[in-house]
């Protein structure tokens, strides 16, 4: 792989974490502040940080296929500029209408990000490289949530969502000079010799797969409990084990302030250790055993989490379960990326992953706080924790995968 094409891979995921961090802001901001921003329940703050997963699902099949007739490099501007607009709106909308509206065109800018990283990356990487660019990629696009939760939490608590929303936006047009200086104008798709489009259910075809429903199970649960669940009830957690006002090292901290902290910090640790873990995944002769390792550390650390701990201890232990959460997010990517390179189809098999992705962490939120109320707060954990363990079980046992397969 050239040097070029690298400079491509970390300029997509710096343009999309500069994109993210106002998306991401809004996960440690609201659970806190609802109220200042015209809400009313909630209930509504988990819509809210839904909507924009959901509206993606029927939309990835069409930029899949807009993938296909458009250059990437506009694409990817478009979304720059969608971004852009919807996080400078953040600081001033204070109706619920409004907020679906906005979180809805975030929806389509991520998407054009998400699918653009992921086919980017699957045409310039290779079977021998392949884990390592793309724990790079997760890593770097990642530091947008480390900006905008740590960001997000202090100044939301000092000052309220205006400012931060201010200035998270302006810095998004920022970006734009990075997407006409390394990122391609195109991207070739010379495995992809059908449309897309046969049928409006075409994105379900690889269902029919035994090995690649297996990977789109594992990350419709994973992407809902570590993704949506987790992310958007971080704060609302710290906020119900110890209160809004937390003392910590002689400080008193807001549970939005602690939660984007401690956010910020994966974020800040992800970009190192990622990567190092692609290497792993790119060495291991049983890829499927890196991800079981996984699946049982996020299993242990989901259990504990809910304990009546002390801060002091609590913390690492929250840390360590984040840190985890970005590593099997790194795996399983490298899982679906490794088995879509061995099919005829990429692009389908990635477009398809992306809904389920979308899917799992659109569910995530809502889930997350309906589950609560139903079953509580401990048990929401620990069913996560089960479920984590089922899935280790499930990836225990090899499966070999065909050399150019055409699975449809």
């Amino acid at each position: 792989m050239s040097h070029k094409h690298k400079q491509s891979i970390i300029a997509i995921a710096l343009i999309t974490a500069i994109c993210l961090a106002g998306d991401s802001m809004l996960y440690i901001v609201l659970p806190t502040h609802w109220r200042s921003v015209g809400l009313t329940s909630l209930v509504q703050v988990g819509i809210i940080l839904s909507i924009n997963r959901f509206v993606r699902l029927p939309l990835n099949p069409l930029i899949g296929y807009i993938y296909k007739k458009i250059s990437f490099r506009n694409l990817i501007l478009f979304a720059v500029l969608l971004s852009g607009l919807t996080t400078l709106s953040y600081g001033f909308i204070k109706e619920y209408p409004l907020w679906i509206l906005m979180r809805a065109i975030w929806g389509l800018s991520w998407s054009l990000f998400k699918l653009g990283g992921y086919l980017l990356v699957l045409q310039y990487s290779t079977n021998s490289n392949r884990g390592n660019l793309m724990g790079t990629y997760n890593g770097l696009y990642r530091l947008g949530s480390l900006f905008g939760m740590l960001l997000g939490g202090f100044l939301a608590d000092l000052f309220g969502i205006k400012l931060i929303a201010l200035i998270l936006g302006s810095m998004v047009f920022l970006s734009i000079p990075l997407v006409f200086k390394y990122l391609p104008k195109t991207l070739q798709m010379e495995h992809d010799n059908k449309p897309l489009t046969q049928t409006r259910f075409t994105w379900l075809k690889p269902l029919q797969n035994k090995m690649f429903l297996k990977i789109l199970v594992t990350a419709f649960l994973l992407s809902m409990l570590l993704d949506g669940m987790l992310t958007a009830t971080l704060s609302h957690i710290i906020e119900e084990k110890f209160t809004n006002h937390i003392h910590l090292f002689g400080f008193i901290v807001g549970a939005a302030t602690l939660s984007g902290g401690m956010q910020a910090l994966r974020w800040g640790i992800t970009p190192f250790l990622t990567p190092k873990i692609g290497d792993i995944f790119d060495r291991a002769k049983q890829k499927n055993m890196v991800l079981v390792l996984c699946l049982v550390s996020a299993a242990i650390f989901l259990f504990l989490i809910p304990l009546s701990l002390k801060l002091v201890l609590w913390l690492p232990i929250l840390l360590v379960h984040l840190l985890v959460a970005s590593v099997i997010t790194t795996v399983l990517d490298g899982v679906a990326t490794d088995y879509a390179s061995k099919m005829t189809n990429r692009l389908l098999l990635m477009t398809t992953y992306t809904i389920i992705l979308d899917l799992g962490a659109a569910l995530g939120p809502i889930a997350g706080y309906c589950l609560e109320q139903q079953i509580g707060l401990y048990n929401l954990f620990w069913l996560a924790s089960t479920t984590c363990l089922i899935l280790m079980i499930l990836w225990a046992i090899p499966h070999k995968v065909p050399l150019k397969q055409n699975i449809i």
